[in-house]
């Protein structure tokens, strides 16, 4: 990998082709899911995270060879990044500036982020067992939380948007980002060395 590209971009830069951008989610969700999945305590084959890319209804499928292999090598590229990072602890690379704008707001691209690593982590967390200290199983509460805010800062009730308020600023959620899920992802590949 040239050291002057982000481990996301070819995956952003194939996601502009016609038919991946018809058929599949939008990049943030897909680097979302991405990196919800990659934090797997058990490492995942591309068989089973590639279908989470495609749109509800989607099957994955490309017009030609040349095309699924570029898009599976950028999907792959990404994930190893992240996995990378989860094994060292250490803050990923993601696209963070795109996710909040001027005005400190998020942006749609936060909240596709936000709403793709949280489906992503719904179809891994049955298999991460909480460790006995409850360090895991506080940086998932706070990691769901955060990113819940990002995915719908207005609150789906009362309640929520109360608690969103305790929250710290968009800002500040978006640039912790990286070392929290970094972090979790970290947690939650050692959580299956407990048990050995």
């Amino acid at each position: 990998m040239n050291k002057q590209t982000s481990p996301y971009q070819a995956l952003v830069a194939i996601c502009e082709v016609p038919e991946i951008k018809k058929n599949a989610l939008d990049v943030d969700q897909m680097l979302g899911v991405i990196c919800a999945v990659s934090a797997a305590p058990t490492q995942l084959d591309l068989q089973d995270w590639l279908p989470c890319l495609w749109a509800e209804g989607q099957t994955p499928s490309f017009s030609n060879e040349q095309l699924a292999v570029e898009f599976a090598a950028a999907g792959m590229q990404f994930y190893d990044a992240c996995l990378t990072g989860y094994q060292q602890s250490i803050a990923l690379m993601l696209p963070t500036q795109r996710w909040i704008n001027k005005s400190l707001e998020i942006t749609e691209q936060g909240s596709r982020f936000a709403l793709g690593y949280l489906s992503g982590f719904q179809s891994i967390e049955q298999n991460i067992e909480i460790v006995e200290e409850g360090k895991l199983e506080q940086l998932l509460q706070t990691t769901t939380l955060l990113l819940s805010k990002i995915a719908n800062p207005s609150g789906d009730n009362p309640d929520m948007l109360t608690l969103f308020n305790q929250l710290p600023e968009m800002d500040e959620i978006v640039s912790s980002l990286p070392l929290l899920l970094g972090t979790l992802g970290h947690f939650s590949l050692q959580a299956n060395n407990y048990d050995e």
